[in-house]
Parts: C-alpha cells; sequence; structure tokens
C-alpha cells in the first residue's frame, strides 16, 4: 500500500456514538514509517480536539499500521476533531471529523432508577492484606463487572466474578458471585467443561467519609462465610 493509498483513508472514531465520559479514540491508519508517536499531542480549546502530528520523514514507505490515539473521556456535546499533519508546514487539516456525545439513556419512570456519578473502574486492595484483591470495570452505561481473586481454605488461589448487580444509591452497588470452573490452561481448550455456578452475594460501597477520602468497602458472602474489608484504588 502506498503512502498516496493511505492519504484517502479516513480515520475514524471509536465509539462512533460515544455516551457521555466514555473514553473516545482517533483510530488512523498510517505509514509505519512515517508514524512516530512521540510527536502526537492532542490538546483541546471550546469543542474543538486538535490531533498534532510531525511524524518522519522516511523512504521507502513503511507497512501500513493502525495507530489509536485517545482524545478523552468528554461530556454530553458536539465536538469537532482536527488532525493536522506537519502543522507548521499546512494551512489545513489533513482531516476533520464531527463527534457527538450523548447522556445514556434513561428509563422513563419516576423516580429514576440510581446511578453513579463518577467511575469506579480500577483495581482496588487493601494495602495491609496483600495478595488478594477485586478488579472493578464500569461500563459506559454504568454496568459494574467484577473479579475478586482471593485464596481458599487450603491457602490455593481462587477467583470469582461478580455480575449481574444493581446501584442502589450514587455510592452503592451489589451483584451476584459466581465461581466458574473449566478445562486448564495447559490443555485445549473445550468449551464443553466450562460451568457456572451461583456462590454468594457481594455489596459495594463506594460512600466517603471526612479524613477517609479514596477508599470503599467490600462485603461479600460465599457459601457460610461473609467478609468485609475496606480497600483502595491502586494508583496507576
Amino acid at each position: 500500500m502506498s503512502l498516496a493509498t493511505l492519504a484517502f483513508l479516513a480515520s475514524t472514531l471509536v465509539p462512533a456514538q460515544p455516551t457521555s465520559f466514555e473514553t473516545v479514540i482517533l483510530r488512523r491508519t498510517t505509514d509505519a514509517c512515517n508514524f512516530n508517536a512521540s510527536t502526537v499531542k492532542v490538546t483541546m480549546k471550546e469543542n474543538v480536539i486538535t490531533v498534532d502530528h510531525e511524524g518522519d520523514n522516511c523512504s521507502p514507505p513503511g507497512l501500513p499500521i493502525v495507530a489509536d490515539i485517545q482524545l478523552g473521556a468528554l461530556p454530553a456535546g458536539d465536538y469537532r476533531v482536527e488532525v493536522w499533519q506537519y502543522r507548521r508546514l499546512s494551512t489545513a487539516p489533513a482531516e476533520t471529523l464531527f463527534l457527538q456525545v450523548r447522556d445514556p439513556p434513561q428509563i422513563a419512570v419516576f423516580p429514576p432508577p440510581a446511578r453513579p456519578l463518577t467511575d469506579y473502574t480500577g483495581l482496588w486492595y487493601n494495602a495491609q492484606e496483600s495478595g488478594w484483591g477485586l478488579s472493578l470495570h464500569q461500563g459506559a452505561t454504568y454496568v459494574m463487572f467484577g473479579l475478586l481473586f482471593v485464596y481458599d481454605g487450603g491457602n490455593r488461589p481462587e477467583w470469582y466474578s461478580i455480575q449481574g448487580g444493581q446501584w442502589t444509591s450514587s455510592t452503592q452497588w451489589s451483584g451476584t458471585i459466581f465461581r466458574t470452573t473449566g478445562p486448564a490452561f495447559s490443555s485445549s481448550f473445550d468449551a464443553s467443561q466450562v460451568a457456572y455456578a451461583q456462590v454468594g452475594t457481594a455489596s459495594l460501597d463506594f460512600t466517603q467519609l471526612p479524613g477517609q477520602e479514596g477508599r470503599a468497602r467490600v462485603t461479600y458472602s460465599i457459601g457460610n462465610t461473609s467478609v468485609t474489608k475496606t480497600i483502595t484504588r491502586l494508583p496507576l
């Protein structure tokens, strides 16, 4: 594929129809030799997002690659994305894309269902109790999924998924715990050997008290055992 061909491969925005505060990515097909990640700069003024890329002068052309450039998590609104190539030599952007960010659809009931005001995605743990943790992912529509990795009574590692939950307030969420079993990682995968079993429940409380900012409490019950821990998000 030539550089001339690459020039006509328009960039795309992922996702194409983002919801408010969902991370948006500019996906560009570019030349591997020309693309220099260290020269990429993203700025924003009012509703215009500018992506600058100086690139490298190289010959012969390299292989085509797909480069993902994070634009950020944006509030609802209409935006213009300008992609500049060699701005110091250009009088107009190489590409201009238009982006609409909308709030997630709400169920038309009163009172409206509870929803969080921030994103609690991350790795959570207790620094005084190393060896176990909780991984949370919160989607753009507020759906939460968790993975709890702990040790069983025989000190063997074990993990559970937490899913199918709901927000009961802007800071409280409850879900169901499942244990999943399947074929060993060292063998060929066989979907018929995968089994799911509901084994308990979990609740998360992100309510912050003065002097305890950045902490949360997790309570989970598996079988006849119930555990409550204070956790903090691992800085990344």
